[in-house]
């Protein structure tokens, strides 16, 4: 997902662009002369700024406002409202309440790392350590929890009775926790489950990339 992001624009274009531009600019409803285009875009802004100028004055915004942040002008925005969970997502959280009615995340996390040892691709980048691995294991699913569920460090630490401080959590978070280690611990988890499900009779799929940090990125054996 996202992968057109990066996409190179030169292969979007029609095979003839060059040869009929007049008739490829029409249609996008563009000058083909640079100037008049900036021209044109710099009088809808400052357009658009003049009607948010004036809806600042008449208190119109919908919350937003200019304030100021360490001393500077800063634009302020209203937080969204809630949106409407998505049917797919209503669907699926049914089922699972339907097959093994209610599941702490904390336990489905727990149970997935036992499963397949996905926290062995959590390597330190101190030059040193002396966790021992039940102890690193506890205190990494705490905090890949509190960061996956978007609770946070401070409030995991306050929670349950599992007697890690919140500082301890920070120190394993900046310490083991970085992109590289999670993607290669993703690719464990992935290949797990597409084995799993191979062995239920699902569709077979290929594995997951791997990375750097996984020489090894299939399912644990």
């Amino acid at each position: 997902m996202g992968a057109n992001r990066w996409r190179n624009p030169e292969d979007d274009l029609p095979a003839d662009f060059e040869d009929n531009r007049d008739v490829h600019y029409a249609a996008l409803g563009q000058p083909q002369d640079a100037g008049e285009f900036i021209t044109s875009l710099q009088s809808r802004l400052r357009a658009s700024l003049d009607r948010f100028d004036r809806a600042l004055a008449e208190g119109i915004t919908g919350g937003v406002a200019i304030v100021k942040k360490h001393g500077e002008p800063w634009i302020r925005v209203s937080p969204r409202g809630k949106q409407d969970e998505p049917e797919s997502l209503v669907a699926i959280k049914a089922e699972i309440e339907r097959r093994w009615g209610t599941i702490d995340l904390l336990d489905i996390l727990k149970y997935a790392e036992f499963d397949t040892d996905f926290i062995a691709e959590f390597t330190s980048v101190a030059t040193r350590e002396n966790l021992s691995k039940d102890v690193l294991r506890r205190q990494l699913l705490l905090v890949l929890f509190g960061l996956g569920t978007n609770m946070g460090i401070k409030r995991v630490a306050v929670t349950g009775k599992h007697g890690e401080s919140e500082a301890t959590l920070r120190r394993v978070r900046h310490l083991f926790v970085n992109r590289t280690n999670m993607r290669a611990a993703l690719v464990k988890l992935v290949n797990a489950t597409f084995a799993a499900r191979d062995e239920c009779g699902g569709e077979p799929a290929p594995p997951a990339r791997p990375t750097a940090a996984s020489s090894e990125p299939g399912p644990r054996t």
